[in-house]
C-alpha cells in the first residue's frame, strides 16, 4: 500500500538470447542438470554415492536402509529442483517438469504429519529434532527447500510444492520464537531467513515475514543461544570452524555487524 493505493507486484520474466549466456544456459539444461539427476540417484560410475533421493524414499517408508550422506544432504535435492525451476521458467520442458513433479510428490510422501521434512532426523535420529541447531543445518535445509518451492511455483504456477513447504514453515513457526514452550534459537547456517522472505512474497502470509525477522533479530543476541543448555542439545563439541560465532555471523546482533 503506497499513499493509500494498493500496488500489485508485477512478475518480470527475462528471455535470454545473448549468445554468451545462452551457451551456458544450454550447458546447464543439457549437461549439468541431467548429470546431477544421475548423481542424486547414484548412477554415476566411480562417483561416491549421493543417496539423496534414496534418503527421501526411506523417510517416506518406501525403501529400507539407513540414512547416508552429510546432515545437509537434503539440500542437494532442493538445489536441483530450484535449478530445474529456473530452466522451466526460461523454457517449459514437459519431460523435465514431469520428473520434477515426481520428486515433489516424493517429498510430500516423506513429509511428517506435523509438516516436518528432513530425512536425516526422520530416518537417523527421529527423537532429536532441533537439538543441534549450531551444526546440523535443519533450518538451512528447510530454507533451500522453501526457495526451490517458490521458484517452482513462479515457473510453473503449480502449488503442490509450495503447499508442502508452507506446511513445513507453519510448523517451524510454532517451534521457534520467544513464546512459552518455544525454542529461542536460530540455525548456525543462515538460509531460512531469506527463504521465508521469498515465501512471504509468494504467498502474502505475514507470518513468514515475522518469522524471518525473528531469526534475524535473534542471531547474535547474548547470552548466546548456543551456550545455553548445550549439553542437553548435544552441542558440546568445538566449533567445526575456527571462526566460531563470527563464522556463524552471530558474534553480535546482525544490525550491528560491519
Amino acid at each position: 500500500m503506497i499513499g493509500g493505493i494498493k500496488v500489485e507486484k508485477a512478475t518480470i520474466r527475462a528471455n535470454v538470447k545473448d549468445r554468451f549466456w545462452k551457451r551456458y544456459i544450454d550447458v546447464v539444461r543439457n549437461e549439468v542438470v541431467p548429470y546431477q539427476w544421475e548423481a542424486l540417484n547414484d548412477r554415476i560410475l566411480g562417483a561416491e554415492p549421493s543417496h539423496a533421493i534414496e534418503n527421501f524414499r526411506i523417510a517416506a517408508g518406501e525403501s529400507d536402509g539407513e540414512f547416508y550422506g552429510m546432515v545437509f544432504q537434503d539440500s542437494d535435492v532442493a538445489k536441483w529442483l530450484e535449478a530445474v525451476a529456473y530452466l522451466l521458467e526460461e523454457k517449459r520442458d514437459s519431460e523435465l517438469e514431469a520428473l520434477a513433479d515426481d520428486v515433489i510428490e516424493l517429498l510430500g510422501r516423506a513429509q511428517q504429519p506435523d509438516g516436518y521434512l528432513n530425512t536425516y532426523y526422520t530416518v537417523k535420529e527421529p527423537g532429536k529434532r532441533w537439538t543441534n541447531l549450531r551444526d546440523n543445518h535443519e533450518l538451512y535445509c528447510a530454507g533451500h527447500l522453501i526457495e526451490a518451492a517458490v521458484a517452482y511455483f513462479q515457473a510453473t504456477g503449480k502449488r503442490r510444492f509450495l503447499d508442502i513447504m508452507c506446511k513445513y514453515a507453519d510448523y517451524i513457526g510454532t517451534v521457534f520464537g520467544r513464546g512459552e514452550g518455544q525454542i529461542p534459537g536460530y540455525d548456525g547456517h543462515q538460509e531460512i531467513e531469506l527463504a521465508l522472505l521469498k515465501l512471504y512474497e509468494a504467498t502474502g502470509n505475514e507470518n513468514y515475514l515475522k518469522l524471518s525477522q525473528y531469526f534475524i533479530d535473534q542471531r547474535g543476541q547474548q547470552p548466546h543461544y548456543f551456550d545455553q543448555e548445550k549439553e542437553a542439545r548435544g552441542e558440546t563439541g568445538p566449533f567445526w570452524y575456527d571462526g566460531g560465532y563470527r563464522y556463524h555471523q552471530a558474534h553480535i546482533p546482525v544490525r550491528e555487524q560491519k
